[in-house]
């Protein structure tokens, strides 16, 4: 029996063994020692190719992608700007930024800091071998005038860049480095993009060098307001292609390719409340960069032709109230005095139709037409007055011929109707009240007639046209208005119809309004 214990014990010790080993095989069969102790053989990675319909069209497409990637993206630069050194304010705490306003209940002593530059980086498009350079205003602006800003190419090969000169109005600028034989991009016509066109947005967004995103043109004619008034002076020419191909902080200045991989825009904004992608980005069209570039290029400066008018769009109401019969073109709300409107006989609202026989229905894309031509240029307006149309031929003149301010009396509309000598007047059916005009107000407004709206009423019709309180209706349906009872008459006679009316504010400024009279 003593001798069975050993034997037994041995067997037992096999049998685990077997089962230790079978273990292995199954459970660690990747463990290439067991694989081939028991003799398995290497697995198989991966299935069959799945059945795609068409995925030679597609694999055409993914190379014509790649191809357009391949050719664009060496013509777009890295633009690394350092701005002046900024003093830090003595009394600033920078723990107030993540302690509160009183540093979270803590005491620090803060020495006084040093002044530091900031560092920021924008995208560029090369637009000539010798290294002419197109790019945002917001991009280099505020950069240091020595040693501010150096270009990175896309083969590592760093340059410093000098300003040539910058357009706020359109928030584009030229820059220069020192180079010979750059690849150069190729500039298409931004007038011939369609909403749905395929587009690629190229630059270095977030720091991320030569970043290539896919979309496609979302829309024409955008209007945004993203300039600052400071260096535009309230003028700003706003016409941008809307794009779902993803932009982000970086890719200020670079490019925005179409499929045979011409840039029809640069690439300047985004729609956002975080301030990164959000679905939304926008692009200077390449035909207003062209221009702006070449006058950068040839003079430092752009030399942009002005009518000298102050304009706006036009909707149903006002259509009705112009006699137009459906809403098109663009109304002149003010004719500045000195200006080339001025001297081509414009006037107070007229209607823009078209310029050189291209028709023009936003503000903003009338701008976009003018800013094409030069100071001197002649352009040849199709004009809707009185109900009929006729061609007026404008010599532009350069902004700074325009007078600042200055308002148009319009005086050949005064047909007056009889006067009636209420002095005050409240119309419920548009939602106004008025009062005559007075000594002081004349002298207050500039003005020799009209009536002082003092109230609207909240949910009217006055309310839904934005007719301010505190300003002066001097005309309404082309007569001159010269006291409240004649106003309520006026309105009175045209219910169920859109007029127009001429408002007078507190800076003297003349604007139209058109508004509809209910019919009861």
């Amino acid at each position: 029996m003593l001798r069975k214990r050993p034997f037994l014990a041995a067997l037992s010790l096999v049998v685990i063994g077997l089962l230790f080993g079978a273990t292995l095989v199954t459970g660690f069969g990747s463990w290439k020692g067991m694989n081939i102790a028991f003799g398995a053989s290497n697995p198989s990675l991966g299935g069959s190719l799945p059945d795609i319909p068409n995925s030679s069209t597609l694999a055409d497409l993914n190379g014509a992608y790649v191809a357009i990637a391949k050719a664009v993206q060496p013509t777009i630069v890295q633009i690394n700007v350092k701005t002046a050194p900024k003093q830090v304010a003595q009394n600033e705490n920078p723990f107030e930024h993540f302690f509160g306003g009183d540093g979270g209940g803590f005491q620090f002593n803060i020495p006084q800091q040093k002044p530091t530059p900031e560092e920021g980086i924008g995208s560029g498009v090369i637009i000539t071998s010798d290294g002419y350079i197109l790019t945002n205003n917001h991009v280099v602006k505020d950069a240091a005038k020595k040693g501010g800003i150096t270009v990175q190419m896309t083969d590592k090969r760093v340059f410093d860049a000098h300003v040539v000169g910058t357009d706020p109005t359109t928030d584009l600028a030229v820059i220069k480095i020192d180079a010979t034989d750059l690849p150069v991009a190729a500039l298409g016509n931004s007038d011939d993009l369609q909403v749905g066109q395929l587009v690629f947005a190229v630059g270095n967004p977030l720091g991320l060098e030569s970043t290539v995103t896919q979309g496609i043109v979302s829309s024409l004619h955008r209007p945004l307001n993203i300039f600052d008034q400071k260096e535009t002076g309230n003028y700003s020419i706003a016409n941008f292609i809307q794009t779902d191909a993803a932009i982000n902080p970086g890719n200020s200045g670079g490019g925005l390719f179409d499929i045979k991989g011409e840039v029809v825009g640069i690439n300047s904004a985004i729609a956002s409340g975080t301030g990164y992608f959000a679905g939304y980005g926008f692009a200077v069209p390449i035909n207003m960069a062209k221009e702006v570039a070449m006058d950068l290029i040839k003079t430092g400066k752009v030399n942009r032709g002005y009518i000298g008018v102050q304009i706006a769009p036009i909707d149903q109401i006002t259509a009705q109230a112009l006699g137009l019969n459906k809403p098109e073109g663009v109304r002149i709300d003010e004719v500045q005095p000195g200006g080339a409107g001025e001297a081509a006989g414009l006037k107070q609202n007229d209607v823009i139709l078209s310029v050189n026989g291209e028709s023009t229905d936003e503000p903003n894309e009338l701008q976009s037409m003018i800013a094409m031509h030069h100071a001197g240029d002649h352009v040849t307006l199709k004009i809707w007055r009185n109900g009929q149309e006729m061609d007026k031929t404008v010599t532009l003149k350069p902004r700074e011929d325009i007078a600042d301010n200055g308002s148009n009396d319009n005086s050949d509309n005064s047909d007056m109707s009889e006067n009636y000598n209420e002095s005050t007047a409240t119309l419920n059916n548009i939602g106004l009240s008025v009062r005559t005009v007075n000594s002081d107000d004349k002298d207050k407004f500039g003005v020799s007639n009209g009536v002082v709206i003092t109230d609207v009423q909240p949910a009217s019709e006055a309310s839904d046209r934005y007719l301010p309180t505190n300003s002066v209706i001097t005309q309404a349906a082309h007569q001159k208005v010269e006291s409240a009872g004649q106003f309520e008459k006026i309105i009175s006679d045209n219910k169920g119809k859109a007029i127009g009316l001429t408002i007078v504010d507190s800076k003297g400024n003349s604007h139209f309004f058109a508004i509809k009279v209910p019919s009861e």
